[in-house]
């Protein structure tokens, strides 16, 4: 997954906007005839062939001649995963298009033996435009890839140096463009806002290009430092200078409205698809669904638990073949994180948390789990009542950090209430 926020805690300019809600209903995270909900699967490429100085994921550029071995490795980890039904399929990185077509069959075959045919409604591929070949997209498709994830980020040369992305604008252009060619119907562009040089006009300059290319699904993430990685190093010296929280609030606010004006709905705080196209494996997430997690580095919640996987390849390789789970962490994932979670993550998404879902889960409504903060916010406006579902108004979304914080109980209180 790619390292960049989200909206968090600076007012949107601008007037409220109306947003569509969701293309995907929630039943594409579909249930077992028994019942029994069906999963995500996550599977972790770390290799990068080289190293942006944002990114603060699992990821190395050496030892690629482990390759081999970490497919294995992941294999063996599939095996070992309990049998569910699943609808989603993703790989993330680190860069997931460097595998070869062959490499990556042999990762879907093992997940379509232990999850079912299911995952063939979408299986996603991020990628680097330097990896975007016409002939590589193709064989990625006869291998079962659904969908591609290309981290496009600018399609301003200078941007793209800044970043220290491996390909120019022009290639992430014609990327695109081989990547529909070879005949992928779900493409999706991954773009970057926020940063050093970045303003209203330059965001709108690059939105109209990617638009032009006419990708089904546009993330846009504004640029996060993170202390220990390069950029972090560099801002903390004084090197760089990100923009005013206000200069970013307002280019968030140019790319709601240009994705709007173009037909893009707006589904997710950082995310905007034609209909039919918002991301079903992502949507696992935000509605804390179930979801495996296998490679190195990677998490999952699943059975009850939450894990974490060693980011270190050696080792996750060690592990597998010993018939270990490779595991760092793992803990209960109690009745109280899931409702943290259902909310904190939920109100992310257009369509809001469903009140009577969430009481069929946890026995209690969201008006008494938020407390006297959630009618304070539905006075101000800052939330909504749309049928059953709580929501973000539009013009809250980039405050979203900040409303979470007036309605989620202190884990002190929650572990009180549990007790009790």
């Amino acid at each position: 997954m790619h390292a960049f926020s989200d909206p968090t805690s600076v007012p949107s300019a601008g007037a409220p906007r109306a947003v569509e809600s969701s293309p995907h209903p929630s039943a594409l995270i579909a249930r077992e005839r028994n019942g029994s909900p069906t999963i995500g699967v996550y599977v972790h490429i770390p290799w990068c062939a080289s190293i942006c100085p944002y990114c603060d994921f699992d990821k190395q550029a050496h030892d690629f001649r482990l390759v081999d071995v970490y497919v294995d490795a992941l294999c063996r980890h599939i095996t070992q995963t309990p049998r569910r039904a699943a609808h989603s399929l993703y790989f993330g990185g680190g860069t997931p298009s460097l595998l070869t077509p062959v490499r990556l069959e042999r990762v879907i075959e093992a997940c379509r033996v232990q999850f079912g045919d299911g995952i063939g409604r979408e299986i996603t591929v991020e990628a680097n435009p330097s990896d975007v070949v016409a002939h590589k997209v193709a064989a990625y498709l006869s291998a079962g890839v659904t969908r591609l994830s290309i981290g496009i980020q600018s399609l301003d040369d200078a941007e793209l140096r800044f970043l220290g992305r491996r390909h120019s604008a022009d290639k992430a252009v014609r990327a695109v463009r081989a990547a529909r060619d070879a005949g992928c119907r779900d493409i999706g562009v991954d773009l970057m806002y926020g940063l050093p040089t970045s303003t209203v006009s330059s965001v709108q300059a690059t939105l109209a290009r990617a638009i032009d290319l006419g990708p089904d699904h546009i993330s846009c993430y504004a640029l996060t430092v993170e202390e220990r990685t390069p950029l972090g190093e560099q801002a903390r010296l004084g090197q760089i200078a990100l923009p005013e929280d206000d200069a970013v609030a307002d280019q968030y606010a140019a790319i709601q409205e240009s994705l709007e004006a173009a037909g893009y709905a707006q589904y997710e705080l950082s995310n905007w698809a034609l209909p039919g196209h918002a991301s079903i494996h992502n949507l696992t997430y935000w509605r804390n669904a179930e979801y495996a997690g296998i490679g190195a580095g990677a998490a999952g919640s699943f059975m009850g638990a939450r894990y974490r996987r060693t980011p270190h390849v050696r080792d996750y390789i060690a592990a597998a073949q010993a018939g270990d789970d490779a595991y760092v962490s793992v803990e209960p994932w109690t009745v109280s994180q899931m409702m943290r979670d259902t909310v904190m993550l939920g109100l992310r998404l257009a369509e809001g948390v469903s009140n009577a879902e969430f009481e069929d889960r946890f026995a209690r409504s969201l008006t008494d789990y938020c407390g006297a903060g959630l009618d304070e916010l539905l006075r101000a406006g800052l939330l909504v009542w749309t049928g059953d579902r709580l929501a973000l108004d539009p013009r809250a979304y980039f405050v979203c950090n900040a409303v979470l914080s007036r309605i989620l109980p202190s884990t002190e209180s929650e572990s009180a209430a549990a007790r009790r």
